[in-house]
């Protein structure tokens, strides 16, 4: 079992039309397990958020997604189970960091931020690098 370096994936979040600080990692841990996190440590904010997804041939996948912050806030977890076709953490890890984005933006919306995560093609080089 091989286990990959972190990589950083380049993504640019914008608050309310602003860019903000924030970094995206991630890292696959053995074939059928892929983690990413996205930190945004700006004062006032301090939000991380982590998700791990673990899939198998056969099996569904199941993600789970925790989110860290603003300070005062409580923690939020949540787990989804997927189909193993919809999203696959060896052959699918687009899919992974497009789940990822979604549930960072419903926990920023809700926070009453006007939230945007842009995907550039090139910022999944890599994560082609991690999964492979």
């Amino acid at each position: 079992m091989e286990f990959s370096p972190r990589r950083v994936i380049k993504l640019t979040a914008r608050l309310d039309g602003r860019e903000a600080a924030s970094k995206t990692m991630c890292v696959s841990n053995g074939a059928h397990v892929l983690t990413l996190v996205t930190v945004l440590p700006e004062i006032g904010l301090a939000i991380e958020h982590s998700s791990a997804f673990v899939g198998h041939r056969g099996v569904a996948m199941t993600v789970t997604h925790l989110t860290l912050g603003p300070p005062g806030e409580d923690p939020k977890l949540r787990q989804d189970e997927h189909e193993h076709n919809r999203v696959d953490p060896s052959t699918e890890a687009r899919g992974c960091v497009y789940e990822h984005v979604q549930v960072l933006l419903e926990h920023l919306r809700g926070l009453g931020y006007d939230a945007r995560i842009d995907i550039p093609d090139n910022a999944f080089k890599e994560l082609e690098r991690v999964v492979r």
